[in-house]
This record gives C-alpha cells, structure tokens and sequence, in this order.
C-alpha cells in the first residue's frame, strides 16, 4: 500500500466521521428549536370572565390528582391561605372539559388569577400576581 493510498483512505474516513457528527449535530439543534419554537408560555392573559361565572373564589387552578405540580401548586396556595377554587380535568365534568379547553393551552397545572393563565407550578409568577391581586399576605 502506498502512502498516497493509506492518507487518502484516512482522509475519507475522517470525512466521513466528520460528515455524521455534523449530521448528528444538525439533528439535534433542529430538534431543540423545535422543542423550544413549541414551549407554551409561562402565562398568558385571556377574558376570564367565562371561567368566574357563579364562583366566589378568585383564584382557580385546574389540575389532576395524579400531578405533582398540581399538587404543589395547591399546597403553595394553602400555605399562604389563599382561597381557591380546583378544577380536575380528568373527572368527566362536560363544562369544566369545555372550560379548560377554552383556555387553548396543554398541561396542567393551570392558574388562573384575574385575567392572568399561569402554567405550570412557577412560584414567582404566583405571588407576583397574587400580589397584584393583593390576595397574599
């Protein structure tokens, strides 16, 4: 074998090692913005006044029983007795189905306070509002 031969075979095999990590790291820089182009917000605001109907409380929170955020979410609320009125989402009821669905957002927990959806458990964006609303202490 010659040395033209043996350098020649070593740069295309580099090449080659080059051109799958290049493709790999395409991949997963097109799969990361994507995640990132599909993240929901931190919260929103909307016309609440569909969700209030016929209800004293003015913070509430739509959940399941199995979520850990939710239930984070409530015990934050208790902790700092704030009132609130939960809505599961998994129990069958047609009209808090419709309610959550209004809401044009996936995941749960679901805050909302005012005119202001939160998502998620986000504890800064909870008391800034819950402030605002001059419902914390």
């Amino acid at each position: 074998m010659t040395t033209t031969t043996l350098r020649q075979k070593a740069f295309d095999a580099f090449s080659l090692v080059l051109m799958i990590c290049l493709g790999l790291g395409i991949g997963y820089g097109a799969n990361y913005a994507w995640s990132w182009y599909q993240q929901e917000p931190a919260s929103f605001t909307i016309d609440s006044s569909a969700h209030y109907q016929n209800v004293d409380q003015k913070v509430i929170v739509y959940t399941t029983q199995w979520c850990p955020y939710c239930k984070q979410t409530k015990a934050f609320l208790a902790e700092n007795s704030v009132p609130f009125l939960e809505r599961d989402i998994e129990l069958g009821d047609a009209h808090i189905d419709q309610l959550y669905a209004s809401l044009d957002s996936k995941g749960i927990p679901k805050v909302i306070i005012g005119d202001t959806v939160i998502n998620g458990y986000n504890v800064k964006l909870l008391r800034q509002h819950l402030e605002q609303q001059q419902l914390l202490q």
